[in-house]
């Protein structure tokens, strides 16, 4: 269980191609609240969400909103459990905020995805899941080799430094043999690519879980870890674009 009580909004700009954090969702105790953060000023191409059309505001709802409840499978639909399983947060304890967290709140319609930030402890400790990308247009091969992952097993993170659509592109790849078998989410590729330039040999990543059966979104579950040192931290995702709108 991942007991999220914040999670972020990212949004990636049509024109660069940036990913910018423009908002953050929280779960209080009488509901929720969602506040613009200083990333959704960063790009003039940005659309303000419906029924969210002023950025110094503080929305507040009993239940989850609109814009991010439909990002969640019902609990009614016969494929929920399975959908769970996937994410790996089978704990009954679950909330709506773990499940967008896990998941990204992923949909076809937009270029918006739901992330947790990436938190250090007191020691520059930390771990971070996510799933990783672009499975559907591995070839067979790559496709066979994920499936003969194993959990815990270690994963190469590789800068792609000429892909000529994402300039902070993160590859993946496993060992014996060697193959590609996914892309580190574009949002949080920024921040990968600093720590990998400042200080390779202080994160690692492995495999959490293989889901043969999910969709290409949900099929490969990644665990990031490592140690972060004061430096490195202050070179990742501007502390500013996490900071609200007062």
């Amino acid at each position: 269980m991942i007991n999220s009580n914040s999670v972020y909004i990212a949004w990636q700009a049509p024109d660069t191609r940036d990913w910018h954090v423009v908002g953050t969702l929280q779960k209080r105790d009488s509901g929720y609240t969602f506040k613009y953060t200083n990333g959704a000023l960063k790009s003039t191409k940005f659309i303000k969400f419906s029924g969210m059309n002023d950025v110094h505001e503080t929305y507040v709802s009993e239940e989850l909103f609109p814009l991010f409840k439909n990002r969640i499978l019902s609990p009614k639909r016969p494929e929920y459990p399975q959908f769970i399983k996937w994410l790996g947060l089978e704990d009954k304890n679950i909330s709506s905020l773990d499940i967008l967290a896990r998941s990204g709140g992923l949909r076809n319609t937009d270029q918006l995805q739901i992330f947790q930030r990436i938190e250090t402890d007191a020691e520059g400790q930390f771990e971070y899941f996510f799933f990783l990308h672009g499975l559907g247009y591995l070839n067979p091969v790559a496709n066979e080799r994920v499936s003969k992952l194993q959990q815990g097993e270690a994963l190469r993170l590789c800068l792609d430094l000429q892909n000529s659509y994402d300039k902070n592109a993160v590859i993946a790849r496993a060992e014996n043999p060697a193959q590609i078998v996914g892309y580190c989410p574009r949002y949080l590729a920024h921040d990968i690519k600093k720590i990998l330039l400042n200080s390779p040999d202080s994160v690692a990543l492995t495999v959490e879980k293989i889901s043969d059966d999910a969709p290409y979104n949900y099929r490969l579950l990644c665990k990031l870890s490592g140690i972060l040192d004061a430096n490195c931290k202050m070179m990742l995702t501007p502390e500013d674009e996490f900071n609200v709108i007062e």
